[in-house]
């Protein structure tokens, strides 16, 4: 009952953006047994936000993840201007000029548009987000802290599993990046969950003016100049990048992350 009352509240919101008025979730009140507690749920969400205390704090501090550091390569963002047969040329977005050589050992990832309504109890995601000051709105034994994405990645079945976590990611200083599958839904606010626990689930709220996309493996076909792209690339003693996966975004898609 749970998962009908999401759904029908996502519904809701989609109805209200297109006439223009806004929806929340005591606009939308199953039939059933489930309407009573869907309305408490809502209610105890209220009141969190509008009680904040020094001990909810805490709460919410123990049962968010704490974002570790994982050994990443050098992350190059940027727009192909030159391709050869072992390397592309990428025009950096703050001007640098790189050269990265491609092997076969190279994973390329096609991004292309997607849109919220493939999200849906189950899906694999990605996300980078930053955490906000504020209780996220999913009921659970537990408060958890809110966190504001940049961009949703819904992931291709094939790749499931990829990156799983929540970790540091530099994005912005305070950035993290969470991978998982969808285990709750409340309106724009997907809960990511990477683990059995409850501290192993990351509430990302996804603003509706963010990229939405969806990832899949690509390949060489994709590698041509004037493709935006973000590479994963090992530094080596001798000071050139050597990329070990490589997003690309179709029909002008920039990668977000």
């Amino acid at each position: 009952m749970i998962r009908s009352f999401n759904s029908l509240m996502l519904i809701a919101s989609f109805i209200a953006l297109a006439l223009g008025q806004p929806a929340s979730a005591q606009e939308v009140v199953p039939d059933g047994k489930g309407s009573a507690k869907s309305a408490q749920d809502a209610a105890r969400a209220r009141e969190r936000q509008a009680t904040r205390s020094p001990e909810k704090d805490a709460e919410a501090d123990r049962h968010t993840p704490k974002p570790v550091q994982g050994a990443e390569p050098d992350h190059i963002r940027g727009q192909i201007t030159k391709v050869d047969e072992s390397s592309i040329v990428v025009k950096t977005k703050n001007g640098r000029t790189v050269r990265v050589a491609l092997t076969d050992k190279l994973t390329i990832i096609s991004l292309s548009k997607g849109s919220f309504t493939d999200v849906d109890f189950g899906t694999y995601v990605g996300a980078v987000a930053v955490r906000l000051d504020e209780y996220s709105p999913i009921i659970r034994d537990s408060l958890s802290w809110l966190h504001r994405g940049f961009e949703l990645r819904i992931i291709d079945e094939k790749l499931r599993g990829i990156a799983l976590g929540h970790k540091k990611w530099d994005l912005t200083p305070d950035s993290i990046i969470a991978h998982g599958w969808v285990d709750d839904l409340e309106i724009r606010v997907l809960s990511i969950k990477y683990g059995p626990t409850e501290e192993e689930e990351t509430d990302v709220e996804v603003p509706r003016d963010v990229p939405i996309l969806k990832m899949s493996l690509g390949d060489k076909s994709l590698i041509k100049a004037g493709a935006h792209v973000f590479a994963g690339a090992q530094k080596g003693s001798d000071g050139k990048y050597v990329a070990g996966f490589l997003f690309v975004g179709r029909d002008g898609i920039v990668p977000p992350l």
